[in-house]
């Protein structure tokens, strides 16, 4: 990404903490029954315009610019109609059974949205998430970002062709927003033709690879490939070539599932307040590695499809989540 691109996605106003909330709350009338609507945005500092680097290890994000959702096939409670078996490791649900307020909150999300939708229907949801996209817009704005970025689902997936078409209509309603996300939803990538300033990735693995090959080339967009390691990404991205030749766009290796896991400099999920790692200082300010790295985000002259390299436990994180869903208990 261009330094002048950067420079207006990056927050200029200096925050001397971050804020531990779990999200930023919306709210809106149902126009369906007249309730009040709520959505919590997450502080999520890997996709943030600006973080802080706690003294005590961890990164906070200043400004929520990230919608979450439960995580997990819809049996167990989750918004993710095509998880596949790797879905078992997911990062996402390992945070929601480790943390009693972030499964609360994604929870009340999901449960807001169903609401919307089968009170008002599309519209009414439509209207709840333009007013959340336009919330977090204008908190980065107040922060000097000139170009907002959001983050459809760090958590959880579109649940269904309805919500899809909800979003849809936010993404249009707010074009000076930069949009991206990634989906196991297959039958909703269609939804998304020709929006713009929407980058949607079609994620795939070894369970759905040549699936999501073709769906991604039907309808031109780039791959997120989750892999063990560089070796199987490579195997993965041949079974992609095998099914759909060149019309997948060339993958490139996310740097914070990579190469910054082992680069000592600090968190992986964020970098420097001017977008790199080496001014990366405990205590200090810092910027979300998506808003740095960019391969995902719009506005880049060149798309590229990304590889995710596993990190972290491969226990199975669904299957703790299911349990505390149902149990209650942190």
């Amino acid at each position: 990404m261009g330094t002048s691109l950067l420079s207006e996605r990056v927050a200029t106003v200096g925050r001397r903490s971050g804020r531990n909330a779990a999200g930023s709350r919306v709210s809106v009338p149902c126009s369906g029954c007249g309730d009040i609507l709520q959505l919590a945005l997450q502080h999520d500092a890997k996709t943030a315009p600006a973080a802080i680097w706690a003294p005590s290890g961890g990164a906070v994000a200043t400004v929520p610019n990230a919608l979450p959702l439960p995580a997990g096939p819809p049996d167990m409670g989750g918004t993710c109609p095509g998880a596949t078996g790797p879905c078992k490791g997911c990062y996402a649900a390992a945070l929601e059974a480790a943390y009693t307020g972030l499964r609360a909150m994604v929870a009340a999300n999901y449960d807001t949205l169903a609401h919307a939708l089968g009170c008002g229907g599309v519209l009414n949801a439509a209207t709840l998430l333009t007013a959340a996209v336009e919330h977090s817009a204008a908190l980065q704005r107040a922060d000097g970002v000139r170009r907002p970025v959001f983050r459809w689902h760090s958590d959880g997936d579109i649940f269904s062709n309805q919500y899809g078409r909800a979003m849809r209509r936010a993404i249009l309603a707010t074009p000076t927003v930069d949009h991206w996300g990634y989906t196991r939803t297959l039958s909703a990538v269609r939804l998304f033709d020709r929006v713009p300033r929407f980058a949607l990735f079609v994620s795939a693995d070894d369970d759905n690879v040549e699936r999501a090959a073709r769906v991604a080339a039907r309808w031109g967009r780039p791959l997120a490939m989750l892999a063990d390691n560089e070796q199987h990404a490579a195997a993965l991205w041949g079974r992609v070539s095998d099914t759909v030749g060149d019309a997948i766009p060339a993958p490139v290796t996310c740097p914070a599932a990579g190469r910054w896991q082992h680069d000592g400099r600090g968190p992986a999920h964020i970098v420097g307040p001017d977008g790199r790692r080496v001014s990366l200082v405990r205590g200090g300010g810092a910027v979300g590695a998506c808003v740095s790295c960019a391969v995902c985000l719009p506005g880049r002259e060149r798309v590229r499809s990304v590889t995710f390299l596993r990190h972290g436990s491969a226990r199975d994180a669904l299957g703790s989540v299911a349990r505390v869903r149902v149990g209650g208990a942190k």
